[in-house]
C-alpha cells in the first residue's frame, strides 16, 4: 500500500526581496531572462536588503563576491514566475499580505513596526509584495506539477526504520547549512569565494547564521534559518558526511565543496541513536517525501534554466 505523505508544501517567505521585473523602460537592463528582464535596480535593491537584514558588512569587495550569486537567485525567481504565468497560476493580494504578516511574525515584530522598519531602510514595500507572490506562485506550480508524482510507500518507511535501528548507539547531528549551488562551471571561482568569504563573517559572528541562511542559501531548510534537522552518517552528501564528525556544537565549518556547490555547517547539537530518539513511521513518511519532492523540483527547475534564453548584460 503506498502513503501519500501528508505535507502542505511550505513556502520560503523570507526577509528578501527583488523589484517587480517588467519593461525595463529607461533602466539599465542587467539580465534578460526570455521575454522578461532584470534591472540593476532589481539587483541592487536585492543586495541592499541582504546586507541590512544580515549584518555583513557593506564592504566593495564583499558586494562584488556576492552580485553574482543574486544574480542568479533572481534569475532563478523570474523563470519561476514566467512557468506560473504559462501555467495560469494566481496569487492574491489577501494572500500576498498573508504572506507578509507571516514574515513579520518569523521575525518577532508587529506587521506594522515590520512595514516601517523596511520603509526606515529605504526598501521599497512592493519588492517585499513581488518577492512573496514569486514564493507562493511557485509553492503553487510544484503542488500542480510535481505532488502529485511523488509518493512515500510502506516498504520505504520500513526500510528507512530498519536501517536508522541499525545505526543506534552512533551520533547523530542537527544540522544547520548553507548552500550556494553552481550552475554554472565557469563560475565555480566566485562562488568559492564568497562562501570563503560568508565563512569569514560567520566565523567573527556565528549568530548571524539563521539570517544568512535565510537570504542567500539555497538548501531546502533556507526558511527556517538554514536548519535540516536530525541527520546521521549517510544521509548527506559523501563530502558533507565526512566533515560532520569533526565539528564541535555551533563550529561554522569551512566552505564543503560537492558536485553541485558549496555547503557551510554548523551543528548545533550532537546526541546517540537510541530507540528513544528513532522517529516515527509517520515522520519518516513526512522527510521522506519533503526530500523526494525537494529533488524533483530541483530537477523541475534546472529543466526550465537549461530551456531559457539568459542574456547577461552586467
Amino acid at each position: 500500500m503506498t502513503n501519500l505523505f501528508r505535507i502542505i508544501l511550505p513556502v520560503a517567505l523570507l526577509v528578501c526581496a527583488s523589484a517587480p521585473v517588467s519593461a525595463a523602460g529607461k533602466e539599465g537592463i542587467a539580465v534578460v531572462v526570455n521575454q522578461g528582464v532584470i534591472t540593476q535596480s532589481n539587483v541592487n535593491d536585492r543586495m541592499n536588503l541582504i546586507a541590512t537584514s544580515t549584518g555583513m558588512p557593506q564592504t566593495p569587495e564583499l558586494m562584488a563576491k556576492l552580485r553574482p550569486q543574486i544574480v542568479d537567485m533572481l534569475i532563478d525567481e523570474e523563470i519561476k514566475m514566467q512557468e506560473a504565468k504559462r501555467l495560469k497560476v494566481e496569487v492574491s493580494k489577501e494572500e500576498i499580505a498573508g504572506g507578509f504578516y507571516q514574515v513579520a511574525k518569523n521575525n518577532n515584530i508587529p506587521v506594522e513596526d515590520f512595514r516601517k522598519a523596511l520603509l526606515s531602510r529605504g526598501i521599497n514595500l512592493g519588492t517585499m509584495d513581488s518577492q512573496i507572490q514569486a514564493q507562493i506562485a511557485w509553492g503553487k506550480v510544484i503542488q500542480k506539477r510535481i505532488r502529485p508524482q511523488v509518493d512515500v510507500s510502506d516498504a520505504d518507511i520500513d526500510s528507512e526504520l530498519e536501517m536508522l535501528k541499525a545505526k543506534i548507539g552512533k551520533t547523530e547531528y542537527r544540522v544547520a547549512d548553507i548552500f550556494l549551488p553552481v550552475t554554472d562551471q565557469k563560475k565555480e571561482s566566485e562562488v568559492s569565494e564568497l562562501a570563503g568569504k560568508i565563512v569569514a563573517q560567520l566565523k567573527q559572528k556565528p549568530e548571524l547564521f539563521p539570517r544568512i541562511a535565510q537570504q542567500v542559501s539555497q538548501a531546502p531548510g533556507a526558511a527556517q534559518g538554514g536548519m535540516i534537522g536530525w541527520v546521521s552518517e549517510g544521509q548527506l552528501s559523501p563530502e558533507v558526511d565526512e566533515k560532520l564528525p569533526s565539528l564541535e556544537v555551533n563550529q561554522i565549518s569551512d566552505p564543503i565543496k560537492t558536485s553541485v556547490g558549496y555547503h557551510i555547517l554548523t551543528v548545533r547539537e550532537k546526541r546517540q541513536i537510541t530507540t528513544e530518539t528513532l522517529p516515527t513511521r509517520d515522520a519518516i513518511l513526512e522527510r521522506l517525501g519533503m526530500e523526494r519532492l525537494d529533488r524533483a523540483q530541483r530537477r523541475y527547475m534546472m529543466d526550465l534554466r537549461s530551456s531559457s534564453y539568459i542574456e547577461s548584460r552586467v
